[in-house]
This record gives C-alpha cells, sequence and structure tokens, in this order.
C-alpha cells in the first residue's frame, strides 16, 4: 500500500452485519477494527426474538465457505404452511426454482458463526466499549469502557453497524441537523416470543396461523425446536385481540386456546410466559444520506424495519457487499490516479448513499405492507386464486412477469426498483382481473396479459457477483 491509500476501517458494533463486512475487508487486505458494548458471552434473553431468514438476496453477498457453514446450522423453508381457524392446513410455495426459499437461523447461531468468520479473517473485535460520540471529519468515535474512562480512536473509514438504536446515527444527526435527518416510527403492532413443542411438524416450512389483524408464527429449527413469536396490536377496542387485553395468564391461555386450538396443548408455558414479560414493539428507522464525511451506515443502523418481509438480514448484508465492492473499486482507481485517503473514503460513501437510500426506503414500505398479507390475506380463498394466478403467468412468462416475492428475495433487483416493476405490472393486472374470478378464467387473464405487454415489458436486473472461498 502507498501512503494515499485508505488502510483502516473502525466498525461500530460486532453483529452480524458488522462481523460479515469485516470479513469482507479483511479480504481487501484493510486492518479492521470492531468495537462492541456487550461482553462477547452476552445472549439475547430478553424474551423477544425471532429468527433471521436468509435468501439468495443476503447469502449471495457472503464467501462461498460462510454460506456453506450456514445452510449446516439452518433450516431451509420452501413454502408457508398455513393453519387455518378449522384446523385445515395448506401451503403455499415461496417461488417456482430450488433457490427460491428461505434459510432460517437463529440469531445467536449466526452472531457466533460470523464472529468467529471475522476473528479467523484477522478482524480485532474489542468488547465493552461503548460509543458515545463520534467525529466525523477526522474520523473518529469516542468510547467509554466498563471502568468508565474513555478515549478516542481513529481509523480512515468509521463505520456505524450498531442497530437500529445507533449512535453513530443518532450522534450525527445531532451535530449536522441540516445534512442528515432521521425518522424513528413504531408501529401499533408489537410480538412477544412463546414456547412451544416441536411435535411432529412439518420442517421444511414456515407456520403461520393467521388471524385477521394478528398471527401467530413458528419457524422450525434444526435442533426440532420452534422459534415462535405472536404478532399482534398493542392496543385497541377489541381487547382479546390486543396485547392489552390480555392482562394474566388466564386471559392469555384463553385466547390462545380460542384463536390456535391445533397446538395449544404445545403451549404449556404460554400464560406464564406472555404474563411475564412485556410485548416488545417494532419500529421504522430510515434517515438520509447514510454518510457524513468519513463516517458512513450500514444495516439497522441506517434501515430498520418491520420482520413481516423477513428482509432485514438480507438488505443489510447488500449493505455490507456494496460498502465493500465500492472500497475496492476506487482503491484501485487511488492506485492507478493517485489521490488522498480522505478523497476515497468521502467519493466511496457519497456512492454508496446514493445506491443505498432507495433501495432502504422501499424495502421499509414493502416490509410494513407485508403485515396485511401474513395476518389476513394468506387466509383469503380470492388472494390465494390471484397468487396462483401470478404464479402460472411467471412460469408461463417469466420475461413479462415475476411475482412480487421473488423479485425481492430472490434476485438482485434494487428493492426500489422491484417495487415500481411490480406496481406497474400489477396495476395491469389488477384492471384485468377487476370483476373476474381469477379461479375460472385464469388461462383468459394470462392471454390478455401477455397481449397487452406483447413482450416489450422485461424487467431488466444483473445478479450480484458472489463472492467466493
Amino acid at each position: 500500500m502507498t501512503d494515499l491509500e485508505l488502510r483502516s476501517v473502525v466498525i461500530i458494533g460486532a453483529g452480524p452485519v458488522g462481523c460479515a463486512l469485516a470479513t469482507l475487508l479483511r479480504r481487501q487486505g484493510l486492518e479492521v477494527d470492531l468495537f462492541e458494548r456487550g461482553t462477547e458471552s452476552a445472549g439475547t434473553g430478553s424474551g423477544h426474538s425471532f429468527n433471521l431468514t436468509l435468501t439468495s438476496r443476503g447469502l449471495d453477498c457472503l464467501p462461498r465457505s460462510v454460506r456453506r457453514r450456514l445452510y449446516l446450522q439452518g433450516s431451509v423453508l420452501a413454502k408457508r404452511i398455513i393453519h387455518h381457524r378449522d384446523g385445515a392446513i395448506s401451503t403455499q410455495p415461496y417461488g417456482t426454482m430450488t433457490h427460491h426459499h428461505l434459510l432460517s437461523i437463529p440469531r445467536r447461531v449466526m452472531q457466533d458463526l460470523l464472529r468467529d468468520q471475522a476473528l479467523r479473517e484477522g478482524a480485532r473485535i474489542h468488547y465493552g466499549q461503548e460509543c458515545v460520540d463520534v467525529d466525523t471529519a477526522r474520523p473518529a468515535a469516542l468510547l467509554r469502557d466498563r471502568d468508565g474512562s474513555s478515549a478516542w480512536v481513529t481509523g480512515d473509514l468509521l463505520v456505524g453497524c450498531d442497530g437500529a438504536n445507533s449512535v453513530v446515527r443518532e450522534a450525527i444527526v445531532a451535530a449536522h441537523p441540516q445534512d442528515m435527518w432521521a425518522t424513528r416510527e413504531t408501529i401499533e403492532h408489537g410480538y412477544a416470543e412463546i414456547t412451544m413443542d416441536y411435535g411432529d411438524a412439518d420442517p421444511t416450512g414456515m407456520h403461520l396461523w393467521p388471524r385477521g389483524d394478528h398471527f401467530l408464527q413458528a419457524q422450525p429449527n434444526r435442533d426440532q425446536t420452534f422459534t415462535t413469536s405472536l404478532f399482534k396490536p398493542m392496543a385497541g377496542d377489541d381487547r382479546r385481540r390486543h396485547f392489552s387485553g390480555l392482562p394474566s395468564a388466564d386471559a392469555i391461555s384463553s385466547y390462545c386456546a380460542t384463536e390456535f386450538p391445533d397446538v395449544f396443548g404445545r403451549m404449556a408455558a404460554v400464560g406464564t410466559d406472555l404474563a411475564s414479560r412485556s410485548p416488545g414493539h417494532l419500529r421504522i428507522i430510515n434517515c438520509a444520506p447514510y454518510h457524513h464525511r468519513r463516517a458512513v451506515l450500514v444495516g439497522d443502523a441506517a434501515h430498520a424495519v418491520v420482520p413481516f418481509f423477513g428482509q432485514g438480514i438480507n438488505c443489510s448484508f447488500e449493505d455490507a457487499a456494496t460498502l465493500a465492492a465500492l472500497l475496492e473499486k476506487f482503491q484501485a482507481a487511488v492506485r492507478c490516479e493517485g489521490g488522498t485517503v480522505a478523497t476515497v473514503a468521502e467519493v466511496v460513501v457519497d456512492e454508496y448513499s446514493d445506491v443505498r437510500v432507495k433501495a432502504g426506503h422501499a424495502l421499509a414500505e414493502l416490509s410494513l405492507r407485508n403485515l396485511t398479507e401474513l395476518s389476513a390475506h394468506v387466509n383469503d380463498p380470492m388472494f390465494l386464486a390471484r397468487r396462483a394466478l401470478e404464479r402460472r403467468l411467471h412460469e408461463l412468462r417469466p420475461e413479462l412477469y415475476t411475482p412480487l416475492y421473488q423479485l425481492v428475495a430472490f434476485t438482485h433487483m434494487p428493492y426500489d426498483a422491484a417495487q415500481r416493476v411490480h406496481d406497474e405490472s400489477g396495476a395491469v393486472l389488477d384492471e384485468l382481473c377487476r370483476g373476474r374470478d381469477p379461479r375460472t378464467e385464469q388461462d383468459a387473464i394470462i392471454g390478455e396479459f401477455a397481449e397487452t405487454y406483447g413482450g416489450a415489458f422485461t424487467p431488466q436486473f444483473t445478479p450480484q457477483k458472489a463472492r467466493t472461498g
């Protein structure tokens, strides 16, 4: 390296995203230090958790060796398994190809795997270091250790990977409100983890109990356990349908026995479990841009989304891969053309924001929209007929139409572009379906859709090259 090249990166936060980014940067030969507020052995332990769900969009951003280990630890889920009120069970495939599946992994398992990989690559992780302030120009972070002493650490680039409660983001917004804005919204739904016995459950799908404006979700794990979460509004008029209307263990048990009778017998401690802790809140955090000077935000620090599309971690890994690729690109330019460390860093983070901000904002909208689908629509015969129509249309004319879920989960088309493409094609399909039954007129609607576009509408996207090794 020359004295003009960017050499060192300081990452605040050593969660899965920070560790994944550290791995990618170490493979470029950069010095990487991660500073983490918690201890190495700290677990979740809050009673508010759900598995992380990876799709090809996020998996392709990771080295091949990491992907292999994730598949050894995670559960491949190819479909939704819907548990209806009357006890019937139906399934809905996520896509049309073998790679159209979710890889469901407990958060702690993924954390341990990616931390160990970052350490093997040569990244340094410093625990018990709380970030309390940042200086985006130097760039530097003020860190406080467990004994209360503080010190500044500097690098050529400062990265905030410190989650939805990001100190890095809040420090930038407070110091430079004219240069970065941020919004924080808590939605009406909350969530709580439930302990549910596995029994004879189908391990190949995501189990859902849709009940109007609330639903139960169970993700099977490789050790024959479930990660089970109840999503409900926090308060409302119909008290039994809201967390606020379940004030006691008996009320909770009665509610679950009524709403989820097929699995209530496998929730032995549900009343005491939920009565002993408050439900978790779900927040949406948006900001723009994702950088200031030589400091940049990655993952939930930039865009915390609700979990209903399961794309939060995938979007975050895309952030990490995009930032790493841009650093590699501009480092090569410096070697050829000359420049300064500050120039490289500021050009990189500026382009990174241009690429990622629109995508992050679109994902926030898409994730919130999917709440209605999971709560109610997956149980609606007409909705299912429309989805069957879309699936068949895609199978027959993939160059003309791709369902939204597949665009979002299984391509590398930017989220905002996927939203635009689907809104355009979906509007045409809406008009063709108006006043008609997709169950009996599927072939006619598909033919009219193909005639409308005439082969001219071809969504374009370039799959991101997977990192190997």
